[in-house]
């Protein structure tokens, strides 16, 4: 069984051209693995199995502009209790039930009762310090 690979025709400037071979390593014989090196085997954003790409999922917010990545977990706490979800595959998973929810609302409206601004400041997130912030502070 073969697998057929798309490609695609790009327009590029010399400068640009050069540039990219410039960054050329050993063994990378055309400009496709050169990029594949810097453009996706070195993001955080992408990973590489089987030759095809994928790209790592998260939830990504449109509304606001906002991406967690997979794994990126939030919690809130409501009538004195904590929850929390995590960013799996497209939807939020909460993790004291299991239960998958598209969008913060749905999260949200999964534990709070009636409609509420998720924005608001109740969903937080661990900062690289350790520190709980308010997921507000991703928006754009």
């Amino acid at each position: 069984m073969s697998l057929e690979v798309a490609m695609r025709t790009i327009d590029i400037s010399t400068d640009v051209f050069a540039a990219i071979w410039a960054l050329r390593q050993n063994g990378e014989e055309s400009e496709d693995a050169i990029l594949k090196r810097v453009l996706v085997d070195s993001n955080p954003e992408t990973k590489n199995a089987d030759h095809e790409t994928q790209i790592v999922i998260g939830v990504y917010d449109a509304r606001n502009d906002v991406r967690f990545p997979e794994g990126f977990g939030i919690q809130r706490t409501y009538k004195g209790v904590t929850y929390k979800a995590v960013a799996e595959g497209g939807n939020w998973r909460r993790l004291d039930n299991g239960e998958e929810f598209p969008t913060l609302n749905q999260l949200n409206c999964s534990i709070a009762d009636g409609n509420e601004n998720v924005w608001n400041g109740n969903w937080k997130y661990l900062d690289p310090n350790g520190r709980l912030r308010s997921i507000n502070e991703l928006r754009k």
